[in-house]
């Protein structure tokens, strides 16, 4: 896995190292033909690349961004997304976790998962799943288990997991996206792999026009070296 950046750059010296290699044969052809008895009398032979044009599929392996949210909790939404994906989770997996209500996110304690996140409003983030993460899930539903999440003797584990990842999941639906800054995009050159049918490919489409440039050194009326640089 490697930088985009960090592959277009490779790419760009490879092309120039192939340009200088051509350009050392035709001096070493110059020379023969200089040297020869007839061939001097003729034009030694030099290709250049004028253009160089690639389609190249890459596998995007990786996006690293920064993303704004808005932080500012909408209690009613909240409350019927966690109350929605409890009722799921009750039917589908024959637990009794209870529904929650508007009293019981609007305890104090309970409103304390939230400060954190709450300061970082409009702020850049790496990733809103990775913010809910640092979150104390665990021990706030702990310590809200009287008379707010009470799950039955024999479900007490399964209960307490499921309830975790519903708050989680909750919480991490509650907030908009604001905008996204990029800063990276890391790709795989490799494409072949069967592994591979789920990721997202892009094609990289490169057109690069030759130029040259030569550097000139002379020494001024003071004795100064100077180097120019002559753009073609």
């Amino acid at each position: 896995m490697i930088k985009l950046s960090d592959y277009l750059d490779y790419l760009y010296s490879e092309i120039i190292q192939a340009r200088k290699k051509a350009d050392e044969k035709s001096v070493q052809v110059a020379k023969e033909y200089a040297n020869h008895e007839y061939l001097k009398f003729f034009k030694a032979p030099r290709f250049a690349f004028p253009a160089i044009k690639m389609d190249i599929p890459l596998k995007v392996s990786d996006i690293s961004a920064q993303s704004k949210y808005n932080f500012k909790l909408d209690d009613e939404k909240f409350l019927n997304d966690l109350n929605e994906r409890i009722e799921v989770v009750n039917k589908e997996k024959h637990l009794n976790i209870s529904p929650v209500t508007r009293e019981q996110i609007q305890n104090q304690e309970f409103k304390q998962l939230f400060k954190s996140l709450e300061k970082k409003d409009q702020k850049l983030v790496r990733n809103i799943g990775d913010e809910v993460k640092k979150l104390d899930v665990s021990s706030q539903i702990k310590s809200l288990n009287i008379g707010v999440f009470r799950p039955q003797d024999t479900t007490v584990e399964a209960e307490g997991l499921e309830m975790k990842r519903i708050l989680s999941e909750a919480i991490t639906n509650s907030y908009s996206l604001v905008s996204t800054k990029l800063n990276d995009i890391y790709i795989d050159p490799n494409t072949t792999g069967a592994e591979d049918k789920d990721k997202l490919f892009i094609n990289l489409h490169i057109e690069m026009e030759e130029e040259g440039l030569r550097i000139k050194t002379f020494t001024d009326k003071n004795g100064q070296t100077i180097e120019e640089i002559i753009f073609e």
